[in-house]
């Protein structure tokens, strides 16, 4: 290391430059400590370790029986760690191309079809405070993308009209902050009217909550979201395991990417950093194609020939 900085205080100013949240802070760093007391076990020198290091930690991971997306997730913390000492010019960017993402094929959540969306949320009845609550919560998921978790965080005072159009502040994964605003579509928007019209709250109060009697309205829980969508998915026979909660944004942004909608739009709608994650919705949606046009059928037709009918 080119400063005369010490670890823990390089790690410190590291972590104080997260845009995270707490919980999301303190685990990086566990885990990047996790790295050096690993470095001073086999012996290296914890302020000059080499690329080969981070390679053999990873094996190490694999070794110990880690799942895929433990040791994912560690590799990702070294890698952002000496990002940002290369940027300081404390050393060079030990972890630039050591792959570390967890996007593999199998990992994707399957959308859902535009038939399917239309059949779930017509499934879901509105006559109780239930039901207008949890076709609230798949209209934000399956409308505007958004995650389980940001579902979960919003205030009832994040919504407000401007003219003619219905706003929500969105804290995005990983953010403190609610600089993100997204515009509701009327259908969501009377949703929010009709749900917010039974309840008893206070400017402040979460908007989603639980509705059990005896018990006061709580917010619910990002795993609570995402447990009732996967109830509603499989009350209209879909029990997929790789169609969950997180399947109603990556049906949003498959739809959009089939409408033709520009792919720059779409990334903003769903607050990714990068163009290249929103890219997946092509090729979602080219695999949607492939599927409903089947091509092989063309080749059905030149090939196959009722009997007596060949030439030769």
């Amino acid at each position: 290391m080119r400063t005369t900085l010490s670890l823990n205080q390089i790690i410190e100013e590291w972590i104080a430059s997260l845009d995270g949240l707490p919980s999301t802070q303190t685990d990086y760093r566990r885990k990047i400590r996790l790295w050096f007391r690993w470095l001073v076990a086999k012996g290296k020198d914890p302020r000059e370790p080499r690329r080969d290091d981070i390679l053999a930690f990873r094996q190490q991971l694999l070794y110990e029986g880690k799942s895929r997306y433990t040791y994912f997730s560690y590799i990702t913390v070294v890698r952002l760690f000496y990002r940002h000492c290369a940027k300081r010019h404390y050393c060079e960017d030990i972890g630039e191309g050591i792959r570390s993402s967890i996007r593999s094929r199998e990992h994707y959540k399957y959308p859902l079809s535009a038939f399917q969306a239309q059949q779930l949320l017509e499934s879901i009845s509105t006559e109780s405070i239930v039901g207008k609550r949890d076709k609230l919560i798949v209209a934000l998921m399956l409308l505007n993308g958004l995650r389980s978790c940001e579902v979960c965080r919003i205030n009832i005072e994040d919504v407000a009209r401007d003219g003619d159009r219905t706003l929500l502040r969105i804290q995005r994964k990983g953010h403190l902050d609610k600089h993100d605003v997204v515009a509701l579509p009327e259908f969501t928007a009377a949703l929010y009217e009709e749900y917010l019209a039974e309840r008893d709250f206070r400017w402040g109060d979460a908007l989603i909550v639980n509705h059990c009697k005896g018990r006061s309205s709580t917010r619910l829980t990002t795993q609570s979201i995402s447990h009732l969508v996967k109830q509603r998915l499989r009350a209209i026979g879909i029990n997929d395991p790789k169609i969950t909660a997180h399947s109603l944004r990556h049906t949003c942004g498959s739809l959009l990417v089939e409408s033709g909608m520009d792919i720059e739009l779409i990334r903003d709608l769903l607050g990714h950093t990068s163009s290249a994650t929103t890219r997946i919705y092509i090729d979602m949606a080219q695999k949607r194609r492939l599927l409903d046009q089947n091509p092989s059928r063309i080749i059905e037709a030149m090939v196959t020939k009722p009997p007596g009918t060949l030439k030769s």
